[in-house]
C-alpha cells in the first residue's frame, strides 16, 4: 500500500512540476554528457573526437541514493533512478580523422532524455608535435511529451547538431565549441510548457605539468555561456601517480542543468591494466535534477576499455 502511494505520488509530482513550467521554458537535453568532459572531452567538443587515436570505450553509470539504506528512502530520494552514458571514439587515416559515437539514457533529469550522437573530426599537424582539429556532431534526442489526463508520455524526436575547434600539444590543450547549435522551442504537451535548447558555448583551456617522473598534474578551466543563463566557470585539477592512480577535484559554478547551480566534484580512477580503467565520481549536487532535500548528491561509476592499448592516455 505504501509503495503504491509513493509510486502515484511520484507520477503526480512529475506532472505538477511540468505544470509549474507551463508558460515557461524547461532547459534539459544533453547536460548529463556535458558533466563528463573530464573523462571524455568530445562530450562538450566534437573536435576532440579521436584525440587519443586509439579506440576508447567509456561507460558511466550515474545514480543518486547509492548509500540509502531502505527501499522507502530510495523512493523518497529518487535513488531508484539512474542515468547511463556510453562514449566511443578513435582515429583512422593515420590519426587525421576522428570518429565518435555517444549515447545517453538520462532518468535523473527533469525531462528524462534519451539520445544518440555521432561525431567526426579532422586533425592537422602543427610544428613541435602540436595538432589542431575541427569537428562536427549530429544526432537525435528523444524528449517526452506528457499527457496530463493519463499521466503518461510519448517520446518526440529532435535533431541535434553542433561543432567546435580544438588545440592539443604536449603541454597545453584548449578549444571552443557549441555541441548543441540548433535553435528551437519544443512543446511538451498541452498545457505542459515547453523545452528550449540552451545552445551552450564552451571555452576550455588546460595545462599538463610533469612534476618528477611519477607525477602528472593537469589543471584546467571551462567557461560556459548558455542562452538565458549566467556565465558558468569550472576550475579543475587532476593528478596522476605513476600512470596508475588518478585523483580529481572540480568546483563548478553556475553549471548547466534544471537551474544554475554550483557544486563540487571529486573523482578517483585506477588503471587495472593497460586496457581497463575504473573510477568513481562524487558530485555534491545533481545539477540536472530539481532540488532534492533528502539526497542532493549523485555518484558515478566509470568503466573504460581500450581494446588495443599502445600508450597511457589521460
Amino acid at each position: 500500500m505504501l509503495m503504491s502511494m509513493i509510486h502515484w505520488s511520484k507520477r503526480i509530482f512529475a506532472v505538477a512540476l511540468i505544470s509549474v513550467l507551463c508558460g515557461k521554458r524547461a532547459h534539459a537535453q544533453k547536460e548529463t554528457l556535458y558533466y563528463q568532459y573530464q573523462f571524455s572531452p568530445m562530450t562538450i567538443n566534437p573536435a576532440a573526437t579521436g584525440l587519443r587515436e586509439q579506440l576508447h570505450m567509456t561507460a558511466m553509470f550515474r545514480k543518486r541514493g547509492f548509500f540509502v539504506q531502505s527501499k522507502q528512502q530510495q523512493q523518497m530520494s529518487g535513488g531508484g533512478q539512474s542515468s547511463q552514458t556510453l562514449a566511443m571514439d578513435g582515429a583512422v587515416a593515420d590519426g587525421k580523422v576522428g570518429i565518435g559515437l555517444q549515447a545517453v539514457n538520462d532518468r535523473l533529469g527533469t525531462l528524462g532524455t534519451t539520445g544518440v550522437y555521432g561525431s567526426l573530426s579532422y586533425w592537422i599537424n602543427l610544428p613541435d608535435g602540436a595538432t589542431v582539429s575541427v569537428g562536427g556532431l549530429a544526432g537525435v534526442s528523444f524528449l517526452p511529451v506528457y499527457d496530463q489526463v493519463s499521466l503518461t508520455s510519448t517520446n518526440k524526436a529532435n535533431m541535434s547538431y553542433g561543432g567546435g575547434i580544438y588545440y592539443y600539444s604536449d603541454t597545453f590543450f584548449g578549444g571552443v565549441s557549441m555541441p548543441e547549435a540548433k535553435k528551437g522551442v519544443y512543446g511538451l504537451g498541452t498545457g505542459q510548457g515547453s523545452y528550449q535548447s540552451v545552445r551552450p558555448l564552451f571555452i576550455q583551456a588546460g595545462y599538463k605539468l610533469e612534476s618528477g617522473e611519477n607525477l602528472s598534474l593537469i589543471p584546467s578551466v571551462l567557461v560556459t555561456q548558455a542562452t538565458g543563463r549566467p556565465i558558468g566557470i569550472d576550475v579543475n585539477a587532476k593528478a596522476w601517480f605513476m600512470e596508475k592512480a588518478g585523483l580529481g577535484l572540480s568546483y563548478r559554478h553556475n553549471s548547466l542543468g534544471y537551474q544554475p547551480v554550483s557544486y563540487v566534484q571529486v573523482s578517483a580512477e585506477y588503471q587495472l591494466s593497460d586496457a581497463i580503467r575504473v573510477g568513481l565520481t562524487y558530485n555534491s549536487t545533481a545539477p540536472e535534477a530539481p532540488v532534492n532535500t533528502f539526497q542532493k548528491s549523485v555518484f558515478e561509476l566509470l568503466f573504460r576499455y581500450v581494446p588495443n592499448p599502445q600508450k597511457f592516455t589521460f
